[in-house]
């Protein structure tokens, strides 16, 4: 049988397929040893909000999740610090395995600098920093109250980026050209390097790239974005803060594009550059990558409580005119930016 065949769920007893059956399903259709150590997880302390926080994973909303530090080091835990690339099985509130997932990215930092979009990756409520910080505070209160650890603002958080392998139902996720969207960190430092050396051997324009071009040094550059990021910072005396956001092919696992995502805007972001930016590897372009990256700025942006976007591009710039059309800009005006000595094409977007 061919990985993308399927095949009747092998069901326990009760109806249900129990994350041992999903799993050794999983490793037959994907070649992978049944023997490779995998963890089994629910999301959420009971069954409703699991079944909710499941279907969102299914679904492909909720790809991210979170937990104390105290989870891993205390003297009860029953968990081991997660690495890129581990597996485990989802668990629904009924005790039905629902799906095959796989860690993408793992950081740790302190919980007052969780970032908005770790925020947003974990799909709950309306995606808001807001809304993950006042549902995990009384959590990880909680967790704190068990271990004997006190939780505070200085807390270290575990947080996980994964993507959806298996689905019973539909065999192996077929990934094809899909894309996984990450924080630009130093976990990705080659693929940020090659990046770069591909734009500048191009002579490309580095939209989206936040300073990639003037820093060679890529752990300075990582510390720099995860900085802008940091919701915690004073904002300096550009006012700005934002997300850069990598846009990885999950097939190959390698950078297509990269995403300038502005959740806070300065004078010239706000009659000028607007609130996103991006480009797309010169060897990747008309796949259409861009408009996908556009889509997800879009959404993310969403999670801010913004109406409405606006976006930039050249007037001579017709791919990128495309791509702000397709996600559904409408022309406003033709701006002059000073600085630059460039004309810019200003286009809203409704969210």
């Amino acid at each position: 049988m061919s990985q993308n065949e399927t095949s009747p769920l092998t069901l326990d007893s009760r109806g249900k397929m129990t994350e041992e059956q999903l799993w050794t399903e999983f490793c037959k259709k994907s070649g992978i040893d049944k023997n490779t150590e995998y963890d089994v997880r629910s999301f959420g302390d009971d069954f409703k909000t699991a079944d909710i926080l499941a279907d969102l994973v299914v679904n492909g909303i909720k790809f991210g999740e979170a937990r104390t530090c105290d989870n891993y080091i205390s003297k009860d835990a029953h968990y081991k610090l997660p690495q890129q690339g581990d597996y485990s099985v989802v668990i629904a509130g009924n005790g039905e395995a629902v799906c095959v997932i796989r860690d993408y990215d793992v950081y740790i930092c302190p919980f007052r600098e969780v970032p908005h979009f770790h925020a947003y990756s974990e799909g709950e409520g309306d995606r808001s920093l807001v809304y993950w910080r006042n549902v995990h505070r009384k959590a990880f209160a909680e967790c704190g109250r068990r271990t004997g650890i006190p939780f505070s603002a200085e807390s270290l958080v575990v947080c996980e980026k994964f993507s959806v392998e298996y689905l019973p139902q539909n065999s192996l996720i077929n990934s094809g050209e899909e894309l996984l969207f990450v924080e630009a960190t130093f976990d990705y430092a080659d693929e940020i390097a090659a990046y770069r050396r591909e734009m500048i051997d191009a002579d490309s324009e580095f939209d989206g790239c936040f300073s990639l071009k003037r820093m060679p040094n890529i752990k300075e550059y990582a510390d720099y974005c995860i900085g802008w990021a940091n919701p915690a910072r004073e904002t300096d005396e550009r006012g700005a803060r934002g997300t850069v956001i990598l846009c990885i092919r999950k097939k190959d696992m390698k950078m297509v594009g990269c995403l300038q995502v502005h959740h806070e805007l300065n004078e010239k972001m706000a009659n000028y550059t607007g609130h996103v930016g991006y480009s797309v590897r010169p060897s990747e372009r008309r796949k259409g990558y861009a408009t996908r990256m556009l889509a997800k700025a879009k959404d993310y942006l969403s999670s801010f409580g913004f109406q409405e976007i606006t976006v930039s591009c050249m007037p001579g710039n017709e791919a990128s005119r495309r791509t702000i059309k397709a996600n559904g800009g409408e022309y406003m005006e033709t701006v002059y930016l000073k600085d630059d000595d460039i004309d810019l094409e200003r286009y809203r977007i409704a969210l």
